[in-house]
Order: structure tokens, then sequence, then C-alpha cells
């Protein structure tokens, strides 16, 4: 920061005019520079001061947008140069010249000149330049957000190093979601669109940060938002939403830059590009793999040889792919070079956000049935009561299987110990009641629960929320929630049975690799007319449209903890012991386990009640 000064010294009236600071600075321009014109060097300074008399404070005009200000000025040593004949009147403001005349004979206040823009201005040339040697295209809205980061080049350089995902088209969003890999980018940037950035586990909050809302956030949930009839118009909705929704994301991709369509990749004789969904996969006899895809437009056959890096991977009907390869000599069957997923973006986890708050997940909790640990479940309540490592224990989350229900499997009523499925529901109303008054808990269905079975589910019906108080808040499965400024998706994970049945490395025991395969394709249940039904509304509520801080599910009755890309993944165990379905299948459950995310720091951990 510097102030004007004339040759008798630092100018000290807040009555200066700016025509006399001009006049100044064009003094301290002749003795450098004494071929330099007048006029030019006079509307330059004049200029710079009229843009400088409408912020209010300094602290505004050190935040306003170094773009306003020319890439031609210079400093250096004493000498204050400012050659910026081209900054044009419409971008201080003012649109002609009458009113721009009027406003540089008004007072000036004491202004300081930020020579930092100066900086600024050539910083942002050079981060312009490198996205230009990369071939990379820049929204002029993510041009803004960049700059006002605490550090654009740094950022700049994460994303011009990511060679597997970088963008084509740089839009404000992948500015903000590549910036929430630096805790201190991640601030800067938090002033232009909070909530975008998914955090990181570096650095520590600013010491004057106020604590965020306690607020529980539903950003998005199908309840109350249904529209589906059931009919083929229905299905064909849901479907192209899906396609269209994940061909942007893929179109991000730099590998798919050029995308076209499949009936005008067929008809090309050189690599392409193009993105459709799956309709079916097999292997031939030497081990390759051959999918059928189809778009808006036409059908094609996509061979992807066993040495490929991708040749082995598993192909799930319905999901959306980028195909980049070359078309045969017939057009018959496209050669895969690679595969493009839309998969999340990466990032370093949750920064600290000055929350003391903990959130727990529990999971399938089965009420009703004679497997349900009781014993184990009155242990976890006590810990919320009674211990002081709990106190800080603020939010319940349960993803699904709330109660056993009535008639979900063959044989289930030998193995219930309450057969009226609203008295498991006011059972669960009870043992809920127990915890303390602190605690917000949100409640979603899952496939034991009394809702519609297929995907997405609405939340729980009216006359059964009316069993419980107001600390409960009903959801829909999924739901994306917001608690503390921290994202959660929460899903039951039904569709885990069908990742495991279609790919011969996911399992029961680790259902965090399903998740992970969940994520890298941007939906939760891609298969549709296997295990999970879905329902065939007019938007796709499966779509990872936006990327959490954390990823929840259920079903499988298994405790895990694990990371993908920055996501913290969590599969919240139950409290059932093995039933028969489970011993005759081979799956051996990990109950009474509580996972917990520390919402200020992102420490997670497990707290057990088994024993």
């Amino acid at each position: 920061m510097t102030t004007c000064r004339s040759p008798s010294g630092w100018l000290s009236s807040e009555n200066e005019t700016l025509p006399a600071v001009a006049t100044c600075l064009l003094r301290r321009k002749r003795v450098s520079d004494p071929e330099a014109p007048r006029s030019k060097i006079f509307l330059a300074a004049a200029r710079i001061f009229c843009f400088a008399s409408r912020s209010e404070n300094v602290s505004t005009l050190r935040e306003r947008p170094t773009s306003l200000l020319s890439p031609s000025m210079t400093a250096s040593g004493n000498s204050l140069v400012m050659a910026v004949a081209t900054f044009s009147l419409p971008s201080v403001g003012w649109t002609s010249a009458k009113s721009w005349t009027s406003h540089i004979s008004q007072p000036c206040p004491k202004r300081y000149l930020n020579t930092s823009a100066i900086d600024s201005a050539t910083m942002k040339r050079s981060v312009l330049k490198e996205f230009s040697e990369k071939g990379i295209l820049l929204d002029p809205k993510a041009v803004e957000v960049l700059m006002n980061l605490s550090d654009p080049e740094n950022c700049a350089k994460k994303i011009v190093g990511d060679l597997q995902s970088r963008p084509l088209v740089l839009t404000e969003e992948d500015v903000l979601k590549y910036a929430r890999s630096s805790p201190k980018i991640e601030r800067e940037s938090s002033r232009v669109e909070m909530g975008d950035i998914a955090p990181t586990t570096a650095g520590r909050p600013p010491e004057d940060e106020p604590p965020p809302s306690r607020e529980v956030i539903v950003l998005k949930d199908i309840t109350g938002n249904s529209t589906c009839v059931g009919n083929v118009i229905d299905f064909a909705k849901l479907f192209k939403d899906r396609y269209s929704s994940l061909k942007k994301m893929l179109a991000k991709r730099r590998e798919l830059a050029g995308l076209v369509s499949i009936a005008k990749a067929k008809k090309l004789q050189r690599d392409l590009r193009f993105a459709g969904i799956v309709n079916d996969s097999r292997s031939t006899k030497n081990g390759h793999t051959i999918i059928e895809m189809e778009d808006e437009t036409e059908k094609i056959q996509v061979l992807i040889l066993k040495e490929a890096t991708k040749g082995n991977e598993a192909f799930f009907k319905d999901e959306v792919i980028g195909i980049v390869g070359t078309v045969s000599r017939d057009g018959g069957i496209v050669i895969a070079k690679d595969v493009i997923r839309p998969d999340v973006p990466l990032s370093s986890g949750m920064t600290p956000n000055g929350s003391q708050s903990i959130v727990a997940f529990v999971s399938d909790i089965h009420i009703g049935s004679n497997t349900f640990l009781d014993r184990e479940w009155s242990r976890f309540v006590a810990w919320l009561r009674e211990d002081s490592a709990a106190e800080n224990v603020r939010y319940i989350v349960m993803p699904g299987d709330l109660v056993d229900g009535i008639g979900v499997y063959p044989g289930q009523e030998d193995e219930l110990k309450i057969d009226d499925l609203y008295a498991q529901y006011t059972a669960l109303s009870e043992v809920v009641k127990d915890f303390p008054d602190r605690i917000q808990v949100v409640m979603m269905p899952g496939n034991h629960d009394a809702v519609r079975l297929a995907e997405p589910q609405p939340a729980l019906p009216n006359d059964i929320r009316s069993l419980f108080d107001s600390t409960v808040r009903f959801v829909g499965n999924p739901c994306y929630l917001e608690i503390e400024s921290r994202r959660i998706l929460a899903y039951h994970g039904k569709s885990i049975d069908d990742f495991n049945s279609g790919a011969r490395h996911l399992n029961y025991t680790n259902p965090q690799e399903a998740m992970k395969e969940m994520l890298r394709r941007r939906h939760l249940a891609p298969v549709y007319g296997d295990k999970t039904p879905l329902a065939p509304e007019q938007k796709d509520y499966l779509v990872i449209d936006s990327v959490p801080d954390i990823f929840v599910t259920g079903h499988v009755h298994v405790c895990k903890l694990d990371e993908y890309r920055g996501i913290r993944l969590i599969n919240a165990s139950a409290w059932q012991s093995q039933t028969a379905f489970q011993r005759m299948h081979n799956q051996i459950p990990d109950p009474a386990k509580v996972p917990m995310v520390h919402l200020g720091t992102g420490e997670s951990w497990v707290e057990a009640f088994s024993g």
C-alpha cells in the first residue's frame, strides 16, 4: 500500500481534489519520463482516482476485482508509474464524460492506492497464459472467483497439474472444488459462495470465526416432490434426466474434449469421443469386453481389449460412461482407447470450521425383531446420557431400517418380537425419547420401513411421524443434508446388493468398496430391473450431483470407515444379531458400533457397545 506523494510531501488534506492529485502524479511522471504526453498521463491518473473515490473505505478498494485495473500499471522504488490510457470509462462505472467530469471535481478523500493490485494484474496475466498454453478454456465467472482467492497461482497449478480429470472448460464450480484442497484458499473462496467447497482436514479455523449454525438443512430430498405415475413416459424422462446430468459432468473432462453424439461418431474415421448409457456388456471368448451403448441419437458397439487399463473393470447396465476410441473401417464397432467415468474430483477432506459438535451414525436398528440387541442399545443410550466423552454428540443420523417391518421376506413372522408395524414404530419412539435433549435426530427409511420399496423413498408418513417429538427430523432416502456447514449424503444402501452381484471384487464384508463405485459413477443405483427397484420420477434423485463431505450408508450390517478422494465413507453397522437369512448366506454382521465424525475437525472414529 502506498499513498500519492507530491514533491512537497505527503497529501494530508481530506479535501484534495482529484485533478490536484492527478497533477501530483503527473509531476512525478514528468520527472522520470519527460517525453510522456501530458494529456495521456493526466487522464490515466484522474481515472484511477475516480475509481478510488467510489470506494467507501480502504478495505473496499482493496477487495475490488483487480481486473478493473490496467495490467500496464507498474511500481518501482520511489516512482509510481500509471500508464493506463486504455482504461475505459464504463469500466469504472460512468458511461458519459459529463458524469465522469462531475465526479472527479468532487473532494477526494485521503486514499491509499493498493499497489498489490499491480502484482495481481501481473499474476492474472500469468495464470491466464498458463491455462491458455494447456488448452483450458475459462468461464468469465471462473476467472473472477479464481482471482478472488488468496492464492490464485497455487489453485491454478493444482488445476493444470490434474492430468486425469482437469476440465476442458473451467467453470466457477470447478475453481471452488479445486480450491478446497488448500485451507488458505478455501477460507478466501468461501466469501464468494459458501457451501460449494468440500472441506479439508488441514489447517486451523480463524480464531474469530463464529461456530456454524446448528440447524439441520435438507438440501435434496424426494419427499413432497414425487410426480411419477409409472407409465413409459415417466421412465423415458427418468433416463433422459440421468443421461443429461451425467453427460454434463463427463463433458468437463479434458479427455472428452470435443464430445459428439453417437450418430456423428459412427461417421467419423478418426479418434472420437462420445458418451452414452450402457445397455449391455459381455465378455468374449478371448477375454475382451463388448459394451452396447446408446444416446438420444443411436446405438453403438464398443470393444474394450483385456490388455487395456480398464479392460477388467465391471460395467453395469444403465450407467453413463464416456469413450475415447476409433471406429472400425466398416463403422460397426468402436475400439476403445479409454473409458471415462464422471467420478468425483480430488480433495483433501474437511477444513476445520470452529464447530465442537459430533454427529453419530446409527443404522439398521430393526426394532421389533427378536434379534434386536436391546442390552447393547441400552449401553449406547447410557453412554450418551452419562459419559463426558459424549457431551458433544449433538446429532444422530439414522440411514434406514429403523424397524424390522412386516412381511419384508418369507418367514419373517417367526423372527418378530413385535408383530404390529405401528407398535414397532411406537417402541422406536420410546427408545429415542431416552436420548438427551441436546441431540437432534434425523431418520430416513430403508427397505424394511413403512414406505414404498422403490427408490427414491419419501420420508415416513405423517401418522408415524406423529409418534415422535420435535427433536426428530424425517427425510427421504437418499437425502443430502447440511449440518454445521458439512454436506452429508445419506443413503440406506440397497443398491450395494446390485454392485456386489455385478462385480467380482465387491463383497458384503467391505461395503465401502461398493460406495466408491457409486462415487466413480456419480450414481447411487444405476442398474434398473435388478435387486433395487427404482421409481420412474421425472428427475433422477439418485444422481450424485453434489460432492459430499460425508457419505453414509447402512443395509449390510457392517461397520466400516474409509475415505475416497477426500470424502469420508461410513457404513453404519446395525443393532441386530445374525439372522437366519444372514446365516444362510454366510454373512457375519458387525453390530452395536457407532461411527462418529467431529464436525469441526473432520476426525472420525467408532464407539463400540457390544461388550
